[in-house]
């Protein structure tokens, strides 16, 4: 069977950044994510915030040269094994993909390249002697022409490699733990994406950014909390799965022991989370895996689904939810009450709407 390009998925990844804080109030964030946002060129929502990345490039991020540049750097075959997510309940398709290596290796570097031609953070690490998990990114501090790189890179993908050769230094995958994987609803007009999510931890939150002017207007390193709070105020706007990814991180103030608890979870993988839309008398609505109303395969829902009822009326009588409500850019009330996937935290008490007595 042929699938044509407009129901076709392509792979893309993206950069959970959280910087350390230091913190002297109690019960208050001890870390910031870093957010960025798009020129106008690149977004399609005014204020259109996201976390850093982009689409994979096979000839860049797969290429057999990375192999070769690995072992002549000195990595192992049973370090490159530690970056494999061996997931019991099978992994999602956009992972079992890879032609010359994982997918668990090459979106990672879709991750890292993305994040050091969007903001200029490049990722890397000259001592191999360490390389492990749950352990802080490590960032290149030794003297370079950034600026010229940067656009060396955003012009060809595969000068990535070439600057690492040039620098003498590794990508940090290591330091990379896989957080989620989102697929664009199959009712989404515009071109769609499986993005793996993956998160990473700095130790520092003097870090020196450098934006790329065509894909990138501003940068903001916020709380988990006002990310949440702009978005509903309209100061930011935050697509609604990271919205979804904010109401999970409400739930952890410690940036160690959220660098614990994602390089812990990323050993169980990841379910695949594309939203299915309804449509009320009064409201925009999209479900998630858990909720009674998902349906088995969600990559056949081309259009919303009409409901003849008032999403009031809906929610009175709902039992099982994982949904989000949308009444506008700025107002969308989240409700999850089944117990969360892949060992992740549920969303926080305080952004989770409850819709009925049960």
């Amino acid at each position: 069977m042929t699938i044509s390009n407009e129901h076709q998925y392509r792979p893309s990844a993206s950069l959970i950044l959280a910087s350390k804080q230091v913190s002297h109030v109690k019960d208050q964030f001890d870390y910031n994510l870093l957010l960025i946002k798009r020129t106008e060129r690149t977004a399609y929502a005014l204020n259109h915030c996201v976390f850093p990345g982009g689409v994979f490039d096979a000839q860049a991020d797969e290429s057999n040269d990375w192999l070769v540049y690995f072992q002549d750097c000195g990595v192992t075959q049973e370090q490159l094994n530690q970056l494999h997510i061996r997931q019991t309940t099978g992994r999602p398709e956009v992972m079992n993909q890879g032609l010359q290596f994982s997918r668990d290796i090459s979106l990672r570097l879709t991750a890292l390249r993305e994040t050091f031609e969007e903001v200029g953070l490049l990722l890397c690490r000259k001592n191999l002697k360490d390389l492990k998990g749950g352990q802080p990114a490590q960032i290149v501090d030794q003297p370079y022409d950034r600026n010229y790189w940067q656009k060396r890179v955003h012009n060809d993908a595969k000068q990535f490699l070439e600057l690492c050769r040039h620098l003498a230094v590794m990508p940090d995958l290591w330091a990379l733990n896989e957080w989620s994987i989102w697929r664009t609803p199959a009712s989404a007009s515009s071109r769609k994406y499986d993005t793996v999510y993956y998160f990473t931890a700095l130790e520092s939150s003097k870090v020196d950014l450098l934006l790329e002017p065509n894909e990138v207007d501003a940068a903001y390193w916020l709380q988990p909390v006002d990310c949440w709070l702009q978005s509903r105020e309209g100061i930011i706007w935050l697509p609604y799965i990271l919205l979804y990814e904010t109401a999970r991180l409400l739930n952890i103030q410690s940036w160690q022991r959220l660098l614990q608890f994602a390089y812990t979870r990323s050993a169980l993988g990841s379910t695949l989370l594309q939203p299915i839309y309804y449509r009320t008398n009064d409201c925009l609505f999209g479900v998630l895996p858990g909720d009674e109303l998902y349906l088995p395969e969600p990559n056949k829902c081309y259009e919303s689904i009409i409901l003849p009822s008032s999403i009031s009326e809906l929610n009175a009588v709902t039992k099982r939810c994982n949904r989000y409500m949308i009444y506008g850019f700025q107002h969308v009330d989240f409700a999850c009450n089944v117990l969360p996937l892949d060992g992740h935290f549920p969303l926080q008490a305080r952004v989770n709407t409850r819709l009925a007595k049960l």
